[in-house]
């Protein structure tokens, strides 16, 4: 989940999509959700047409442009370095969803509940807008989103700390690295995206698993990642309307000690982790065990006697999902929508 992977060979047919049955009743006409924000009723999106209309999106990225008519906040960035930069009037700017049902809490009661890895990142260009339309047609109803800070201040979804891989030719630090630049790149078939303007892109049942690179995989000390992660958290309690806890799901690793800190503000977390890891960590201190769908049956057994919801990454096709079901996980971390979803 944290490496490093190539586009699978998209000029091959898909296989059959996976659907499961028995599971959670879909978001998208569940009467008992909650409208999103403004009072809008957000009960048919979900399953529907999954952007905003351009307008819409107009108007939040204009919201969102650096140097806006917000303040405009100085913070320490992340990476190696130790410069001060802005924090962009769009990330330090009014929220953008208003506070609703426990989105996080309905996702995980789902058997099984489904995360699109990177916004379907193996089918697509990984953190685009093509990834993400087609994750919600499929009927996913959370996403994984890793992100950076980039140096005027933006959350950018990217998994990488430079754009060498997913633009060839490019070798950009996102730390050091202004939006104005990010923003012309483009990753294959998609340009970059922020974190605001996925927020701005989503129905109101959508749930994030977010992954802040640089705390979430380690014991950090930097005070510039530090102050990223509490600038994210900011974010997204105003982004979320006071409740960030009920739409974003916390994502770290094993060795992470961002989900204490996530904890603290009432955030569930997610850990990721391998079976080499198993043996010595203390499973219940998260709330969502993450595994390696084809780890040994024992490493599973394990995980379930934690009596916490597992979720098996990263699945693209049907025979992978049967084994990971048949060894006990509860969800499926997949990246592929047309061939694994809901």
């Amino acid at each position: 989940a944290d490496c490093p992977v190539g586009y699978l060979d998209r000029s091959k047919a898909p296989l059959a999509s996976v659907t499961t049955t028995g599971g959670p009743v879909s978001m998208a006409t569940d009467p008992t959700i909650e409208a999103g924000a403004g009072g809008i009723d957000t009960r048919a999106r979900a399953m529907s047409s999954p952007s905003v209309t351009p307008g819409q999106r107009t108007q939040n990225s204009a919201a969102a442009r650096p140097g806006g008519a917000n303040p405009v906040v100085a913070l320490e960035t992340g990476g190696s370095g130790t410069g001060v930069h802005p924090l962009s009037g769009g990330e330090a700017s009014a929220p953008v969803q208003a506070a609703g049902a426990d989105m996080v809490a309905r996702l995980l009661a789902g058997r099984p509940f489904y995360i699109s890895h990177r916004m379907g990142g193996s089918e697509y260009p990984e953190f685009t807008r093509r990834g993400l339309d087609a994750s919600l047609r499929a009927g996913f109803t959370a996403l994984e989103v890793s992100v950076r800070r980039c140096a005027s201040g933006e959350f950018v979804a990217i998994h990488d700390w430079t754009t060498a891989r997913t633009v060839r030719g490019t070798n950009y630090q996102i730390w050091k690295t202004p939006w104005s630049t990010l923003r012309t790149l483009r990753q294959e078939a998609g340009p970059f995206m922020r974190l605001t303007d996925i927020v701005a892109s989503i129905p109101a049942t959508v749930v994030l698993a977010i992954d802040h690179k640089t705390t979430s995989s380690q014991d950090q000390k930097n005070k510039g990642d530090l102050a990223s992660e509490k600038a994210l958290f900011d974010y997204l309690h105003r982004a979320f309307g006071g409740h960030p806890e009920r739409r974003v799901l916390w994502k770290t690793f094993a060795k992470g000690t961002s989900a204490a800190r996530a904890k603290a503000r009432g955030y569930r977390t997610m850990a990721m982790l391998y079976p080499a890891e198993v043996a010595g960590a203390r499973l219940t201190q998260w709330d969502v065990l993450g595994m390696e769908w084809n780890a040994e049956a024992q490493v599973w057994k394990t995980l379930a006697a934690a009596k916490r919801p597992t979720i098996a990454h990263i699945v693209t096709n049907a025979g992978q999902v049967k084994r990971a079901l048949a060894r006990g996980a509860t969800g499926l971390m997949a990246s592929y929508p047309s061939r694994v979803h809901p």
